[in-house]
């Protein structure tokens, strides 16, 4: 399991200042016409410590689990901001 952010992201560095791994990463990536600027979470490098969800004062990071049913796209917008 990984952890993923969505668009309540504020890009507020203390998530990445918390991430032991360095896996999050600020920048933008366009999705089905759609374009997300905020902090994105590589899946490749997520160890599921859970750090940058405790730190995030947006709540806007989740478990991929934990993802409701109008914010599960972000697993695959993460992932795909990695592979651009």
């Amino acid at each position: 399991m990984v952890y993923v952010i969505t668009s309540a992201c504020a890009k507020d560095e203390l998530c990445v200042d918390g991430c032991p791994e360095e896996a999050i990463s600020s920048g933008t990536v366009t999705v089905d016409g759609t374009t997300y600027d905020q902090f994105f979470i590589d899946p490749a490098k997520c160890s599921d410590c859970g750090s940058c969800e405790a730190t995030c004062p947006e709540t806007a990071i989740f478990a991929e689990d934990d993802l409701e049913s109008d914010t599960k796209q972000f697993k695959a917008i993460n992932a795909a901001f990695f592979k651009q």
